[in-house]
């Protein structure tokens, strides 16, 4: 899918939340096969799946470690929705949270997506490949290290700045609305 910038909208849903559509459409897309280092983590009272960018060495250049193919198209449409944001709202990029964080000194990226649910039911579902031994498990169930693809959804945008603290942001809302937890 294409997004144009001009096809944006954005509708205050409380306070601080924006809901984005392109269009009238919710903004979904696929993940590749990727790492879940954490398992299901809660913050704040929001539950959260953090996705790791994996990183190989180049046999070419043995000094250098890159980025498996598909990571690198999956982190540059997540920037690319970013970067048309802050451009379509004009914000800076001092201002601007993104949930593709750098971890520790290895440098490894991290995606943080959020847990779907409301009024404290879960609207992410997940789905085991190995039913015959994973059949009762959930999404709590989900073992750290663990290898899977996600559905993710651009939900909005929180906004909690504003003209009397400095250090306040904005940042995207990206939740996963379906897990398929691989072999």
């Amino acid at each position: 899918m294409k997004i144009d910038i001009n096809k944006l909208d954005f509708k205050k849903v409380s306070d601080n939340i924006y809901q984005i559509n392109h269009h009238k459409d919710v903004l979904k897309f696929w993940s590749p096969k990727i790492c879940v280092p954490f398992g299901i983590d809660k913050d704040y009272d929001k539950y959260y799946i953090r996705l790791e960018l994996d990183k190989f060495v180049d046999d070419q250049n043995p000094l250098e470690e890159k980025n498996n193919a598909s990571h690198i198209y999956f982190k540059k449409v997540i920037s690319h929705i970013e970067k048309l944001i802050k451009k379509k709202l004009d914000i800076q990029d001092n201002e601007f949270k993104s949930v593709i964080r750098n971890r520790g000194a290895n440098k490894t990226e991290l995606i943080e997506c959020r847990i779907k649910n409301f009024k404290k039911n879960f609207q992410t579902t997940v789905e085991y490949e190995d039913k015959e031994n994973n059949y009762l498990k959930t999404i709590f169930d989900i073992e750290k290290q663990s290898y899977v693809k996600v559905l993710c959804e651009i939900y909005g945008l929180w906004d909690y700045r504003t003209e009397t603290k400095e250090n306040n942001k904005i940042g995207l809302i990206l939740y996963v609305t379906k897990i398929i937890v691989l072999k």
